[in-house]
């Protein structure tokens, strides 16, 4: 078997906020065009730059270096590297969705629609376009929720913080056209019923499970922000006896053959069938679905 592509660090935020009907999520669906995985419905998020580590950009955010690593708690191999994935969160949001989280102030919705396309040209840095709007970085904003690292026979593998965190109020959602389709506000139920499973990645379809208990986004952060060690999500894969391809995490009872059968994780154990694999309860929470709406702006 080829040797495993080590996992690039990455975020992902899901952007919460309450309506009349309960609690909703902020999802992208991809495009049929995009390089990597195209079609599928996302939350915002994205790979971590080399600008989410600079000095620069630390002098930036609401909070130091050491006090985001204490207060994600991502492990202590990730101590350095928290900083960046909280800016990695919030300047993906921007990029993909126009939400800058975490604004305590009305912004002009113009100028961050200009400040959003020189990001996105490159014309401008993250840092420079927060000190421009006085607008701080709120790593506050973010709060954790889990951590996922792709499967190893991935062609494109990522070591993905999952964050939370309210949608900011006085600002509008949209796509920016190169990645997107489309986005919707949407039920987490509602969202693992519609359209085929495939079109949800498996971290995708579990972190919205973990959303089924909660019914509002407050209850969310309450149970984020609980100071805890964040747990780390290894699916392991494995093929079953008529060649299917399977995605395990712990609460499979196969689980624990397969680690025993391929202890270095390589993807070559064999295991039988089983006729409804249980659907695994991931993260730390307790599970509502995706109206995939094709508006290009929704508030």
């Amino acid at each position: 078997m080829p040797r495993a592509t080590v996992p690039r660090p990455a975020s992902t935020t899901l952007v919460l906020r309450d309506a009349a009907d309960g609690l909703r999520v902020l999802m992208l669906r991809r495009s049929a065009c995009a390089s990597f995985m195209p079609g599928a419905f996302v939350f915002p998020g994205g790979a971590v730059d080399v600008a989410d580590r600079s000095v620069e950009i630390e002098a930036c955010c609401v909070e130091s270096a050491a006090q985001v690593a204490n207060r994600l708690r991502l492990g202590v191999a990730m101590d350095d590297a928290a900083l960046a994935h909280a800016v990695a969160a919030l300047r993906e949001c921007f990029e993909e969705c126009g939400l800058w989280l975490g604004a305590d102030m009305l912004v002009d919705a113009a100028t961050l629609a200009q400040a959003r396309r020189r990001l996105l040209a490159g014309s401008a840095s993250f840092a420079a376009l927060g000190t421009e709007l006085s607008l701080p970085l709120a790593t506050r904003a973010l709060a954790p929720w889990s951590r996922w690292v792709t499967p190893i026979d991935a062609a494109r593998r990522f070591d993905t913080v999952f964050f939370v965190g309210l949608a900011p109020l006085d600002q509008l959602a949209s796509v920016d056209d190169n990645e997107a389709s489309s986005l919707a506000w949407v039920k987490p139920a509602e969202a693992l019923a519609a359209g085929p499973a495939d079109a949800l990645p498996f971290a995708t379809r579990c972190t919205l499970e973990s959303l089924l208990p909660f019914e509002d986004a407050v209850s969310v952060m309450r149970a984020a922000r609980i100071p805890r060690p964040l747990e780390v999500f290894h699916p392991r894969i494995a093929r079953t006896h008529a060649g299917a391809r399977c995605v395990l995490l712990p609460h499979d009872p196969r689980y624990l053959d397969v680690m025993r059968l391929d202890p270095e994780g390589t993807g070559a154990a064999v295991i039988p069938d089983l006729p409804r694999p249980p659907r695994p309860p991931p993260a730390v929470r307790r599970p509502d679905t995706c109206n995939h709406k094709t508006d290009r702006e929704t508030s």
